[in-house]
């Protein structure tokens, strides 16, 4: 996945020329991520809580898994520079 390879290797060229370690802010503007408030039906919230707990994985992690996963099955999604 050259995407990821290219997010590590430009977390690793932050770091290195510090020993400090970056925001959560820091993180999320190098992976070019952004964040969105969504309020979902209490009966879709259990049944995202019910899945993430049997996944071992947080809410907010399922979430976008499951919307990245929509969206590609809709059409396929642009790579940067595409």
């Amino acid at each position: 996945m050259p995407l990821l390879e290219d997010l590590i290797q430009e977390l690793q060229q932050r770091l290195s020329p510090s020993s400090t370690v970056p925001s959560s802010a820091a993180v999320a503007e190098a992976a070019q991520s952004e964040r969105i408030n969504v309020t979902l039906p209490g009966g879709v919230m259990e049944e995202l809580k019910r899945h993430a707990l049997a996944e071992g994985r947080s809410c907010g992690n399922l979430a976008s898994y499951l919307i990245e996963d929509g969206l590609r099955r809709h059409r396929p999604l642009q790579q940067n520079g595409d």
